[in-house]
């Protein structure tokens, strides 16, 4: 987050005093705790953000914010903060995969590839994804229906976002299209992490079958649904 030029650090004047990071900006909206800052600067981080909002904290100040989420209550439409915890995965290593079929394959998602055939959520969610950064897709008979893209990069690492459309799922088109991105930002000298909610069973064990291991973990609160990508979505 600290390295997009859009972001605000709310809060004391060193990190030792606790501060909130907000990153709110077209498409991209997250808030980050760090340390334990006064309730009065993540309210102040939420402003104008949505309920799909997620903020972001470390396990040894979780109690803290959940009280000061407390504290600051509800939102308005009544929805109250929901607390999980996310498991972080560093790449191990990847398997051998069985070729695709033959009517399948594997490439970056072009500006002009049609998005129609993806839920609303989704097509949101990519749309602003292949604008910001690079965002690969599995095609079936030339139809993008397998995507992933970084949410995030550091100087060193970047994070797996993955989704496969329902009707093509168990068919290994979300390890390839996993496998196509490590090799792309390989090129960029960034390794992949893998975050999950532990709610998402799915995603956890797909983790584990392209040989990602837990080495870390953080909270999450959130208000409903959520991905980083929310900016404008309403449903």
């Amino acid at each position: 987050m600290l390295r997009s030029p859009q972001v605000q650090v709310i809060g004391g004047r060193a990190v030792a005093d606790g501060v909130v990071v907000r990153l709110f900006h077209g498409a991209m909206s997250v808030v980050s705790v760090v340390g334990r800052p006064p309730a009065s600067a993540i309210a102040a981080a939420l402003e104008g953000t949505s309920t799909m909002t997620p903020i972001i904290v470390q396990n040894d100040n979780a109690d803290d914010v959940g009280r000061s989420l407390d504290e600051l209550g509800q939102s308005p439409d009544g929805r109250a903060w929901r607390r999980e915890r996310a498991i972080l995965h560093a790449l191990v290593s990847f398997p051998e995969l069985l070729p695709l079929d033959d009517d399948a394959s594997v490439r970056l998602l072009a500006s002009d590839d049609a998005l129609d055939h993806v839920p609303r959520g989704l097509r949101h969610e990519l749309t602003h994804a292949r604008a910001m950064t690079a965002t690969a897709a599995a095609c079936v008979d030339g139809v993008p229906v397998s995507f992933c893209y970084p949410c995030f990069t550091t100087e060193s690492l970047w994070d797996v976002s993955i989704d496969t459309l329902e009707p093509y799922r168990r068919r290994g088109l979300a390890a390839h299209v996993v496998r196509f991105m490590i090799d792309h930002m390989r090129g960029h000298r960034l390794e992949p992490i893998w975050g999950a909610l532990e709610s998402n069973g799915s995603s956890l064990r797909l983790a584990a079958r392209l040989g990602f291991t837990p080495v870390d973990g953080n909270v999450v609160f959130s208000r409903g649904p959520w991905a980083y990508l929310t900016g404008g979505y309403d449903g």
